[in-house]
């Protein structure tokens, strides 16, 4: 019987199975009072639950207005947060209305930053319906577009009022999708959490089991949530939340965001980053089997052949937590304990991709 946490939970974040169609009732909860909603959604998304939660805001007095926009991390973009602008524009949205997102991490992104923007800022509620969204993008208050040349560079913080997460839409993933969304949950043990770590490895690992990935959006629910009270901009603890996504957002930019998912190439960032440990921070040549044997039961391959370290290592330098053009690196001290703002010497940086076949 696996133990779901006690901790605490945010309280604009609703979870549960099958609370889809409790959106309208859970904004009332919030204080949120009906208006008009200018529902965005991720076209496949809107295709399975667009319906449904239409008709959730209209029956709690919504007036909804209805667009979507092609899955894919192309659609975070400025042209494509230019072209939900005018579509308010057209609309009339006010600042007393709302934009909720439905879909995953991208729609929540693009949506999130356009609530953000207009009218200097509007309320906004996200229906996050991936795993990687669920234990992640949805809590915090991130939201931004990439530019060709980096990932999430224009952004904002902007709380929404709602997330609601309602683990049921998760079974309609696909298995790759799925599992993109169980790398950031294993990140969130790894850095902040050994027991619930430990927990994950006694299980019989079923990456659909609904019990499982209850576990997995309460735990990162609480251990995000942690993180980001105490640091709500960025400036310090916070940067934990990035272990992987030095060497992550690197392949993701360079694969144009179409060879990679988010969570795939943040795990063969793990890979290398947990190597690095190894050398500078005490991270034991044994936890780092541990990690490596938790991501690969996901179904993932930590390596990542086809780039050249070069055009990796510059890539790099690109990340928003460079200080001086040089990466600052989120290791692991052990299982459990991370630490931010490391420099890593290029020959150990070319060591660590090398092991990770790059």
């Amino acid at each position: 019987m696996l133990t779901q946490p006690d901790g605490y939970t945010p309280e604009y974040v609703a979870i549960g199975q099958g609370i889809l169609d409790d959106l309208g009732r859970e904004l009332a909860l919030r204080g949120v009072e009906p208006a008009a909603a200018f529902l965005i959604g991720d076209e496949s998304v809107d295709a399975h639950y667009g319906d449904r939660v239409t008709s959730a805001l209209e029956e709690a007095g919504w007036r909804v207005w209805r667009r979507t926009v092609p899955a894919g991390e192309e659609s975070k973009s400025v042209a494509a947060a230019e072209q939900l602008w005018q579509w308010l524009l057209r609309c009339r949205a006010e600042r007393s209305d709302l934009i909720v997102a439905l879909g995953g991490g991208v729609v929540g992104d693009l949506a999130g930053f356009v609530a953000a923007t207009w009218g200097r800022g509007i309320a906004w509620a996200q229906v996050a319906t991936t795993l990687l969204a669920q234990v992640d993008s949805s809590i915090g208050g991130k939201v931004a577009v990439d530019l060709p040349g980096g990932k999430n560079m224009v952004g904002a913080f902007h709380d929404p009022v709602l997330s609601l997460l309602d683990t049921l839409t998760l079974q309609t993933l696909a298995q790759r999708d799925l599992a993109s969304g169980w790398v950031e949950a294993i990140k969130h043990g790894l850095i902040r959490d050994a027991a619930y770590l430990a927990e994950l490895e006694r299980a019989p690992f079923d990456l659909r089991d609904p019990e499982m990935l209850e576990l997995a959006v309460r735990n990162s629910v609480r251990i995000k949530s942690e993180v980001v009270v105490n640091d709500p901009f960025d400036r310090g603890l916070r940067a934990v939340l990035n272990y992987g996504h030095t060497v992550g957002h690197a392949i993701e930019t360079l694969g144009q965001y179409r060879r990679h998912r988010h969570g795939e190439a943040v795990a063969i960032g793990m890979a290398a980053a947990g190597y690095i440990s190894t050398k500078l921070t005490g991270l034991g040549n044994d936890e780092l089997e541990r990690q490596n044997a938790l991501l690969k039961a996901c179904g993932i391959e930590l390596a990542a052949s086809g780039f050249a370290a070069t055009e990796v290592v510059t890539a790099m330098q690109a990340d928003k937590k460079s200080a001086g053009g040089r990466p600052r690196w989120v290791l692991l001290e052990e299982l459990g304990t991370a630490s931010a703002g490391h420099s890593v010497d290029d020959t150990l940086v070319r060591e660590a991709l090398a092991a990770i076949g790059i």
